[in-house]
């Protein structure tokens, strides 16, 4: 028994450690909120997608996330992945974002298949299905999920979600039902922007102007079926402040510069999505 590891031979029994919170609730909360107002200040409609009645954060909204908080991601793994016959069908990544200020880290893996990248036109499909589209969707999908498990309180971002397997409803219809996006918007689903808009406490002219912020239209008349049931989706989503910034920046824009938002040239940050 001597030539045995001391810890071995000491057979007092040491009670475990339980597992507690890194921080008090009151700090969990400041936490979220924290998040919340980075979602209303630093996020554009640009940097969100409506699917169903939830706004999916994107990519461009993720990476600023990423610098917000000092989170570092780096990729830990691709690699393809073969059917049966030995053909490479989709690609896997593995990511890990790593919070530079205190070690802590959460990985995060994302996969997208060939199948995923459909259209109409057979030579827009094609370009769609090259090694490099297909590839670095699955790479953004590992990234923004690391990211936002390490937190985003587990937000799903919209790169995450198969488009192609989900059916749009018409607004106030079944979830369930097909409902045909193309065209111009319909009297109902106009009717339906101003209804919600009052019930949140907007006047019309400031409806008005949360449906230029998010289209950039002067009237909803010019809206197309699917930027009107965004736009539902919008007035239905977000808290009254939230709505009341989107109207202050829709004045500040068109008191500044003048004009409308219709009439300025914006140029967009291909990285982050983000207006310049």
């Amino acid at each position: 028994m001597n030539n045995l590891p001391m810890q071995l031979v000491n057979t007092e029994v040491v009670p475990a450690s339980m597992i507690t919170p890194a921080g008090s609730i009151d700090q969990a909360i400041e936490q979220f909120e924290l998040y919340q107002e980075l979602k209303l200040r630093l996020g554009t409609p640009d940097d969100f997608q409506y699917i169903g009645n939830k706004k999916h954060p994107k990519k461009s909204f993720v990476r600023k996330v990423q610098r917000f908080f000092n989170v570092s991601c780096e990729i830990v793994e691709v690699m393809p992945f073969h059917d049966e016959n030995g053909q490479v069908i989709a690609w896997l990544a593995k990511a890990r974002a790593v919070h530079l200020g205190t070690g802590a880290f959460q990985e995060g893996d994302g996969a997208c298949s060939y199948e995923e990248k459909t259209a109409e036109d057979p030579l827009k499909e094609k370009r769609l299905r090259t090694i490099h589209n297909v590839r670095s969707h699955a790479v953004t999908r590992a990234k923004n999920r690391a990211i936002l498990d390490l937190v985003g309180f587990g937000d799903v971002s919209a790169e995450e979600i198969n488009m192609g397997d989900y059916v749009q409803p018409e607004a106030g219809g079944s979830r369930t039902s097909t409902y045909s996006l193309t065209g111009q918007a319909t009297t109902n689903q106009r009717k339906a922007i101003f209804s919600i808009g009052k019930e949140k406490g907007l006047t019309k002219d400031e409806v008005k102007k949360v449906g230029r912020f998010q289209t950039k239209k002067e009237s909803t008349q010019e809206l197309t079926k699917q930027e009107a049931s965004d736009l539902i989706n919008l007035l239905k989503e977000t808290l009254y402040p939230e709505l009341i910034e989107m109207v202050k920046a829709v004045e500040q824009v068109e008191n500044t510069i003048g004009g409308t938002l219709e009439d300025q040239s914006l140029e967009v940050d291909m990285e982050t999505g983000g207006l310049i």
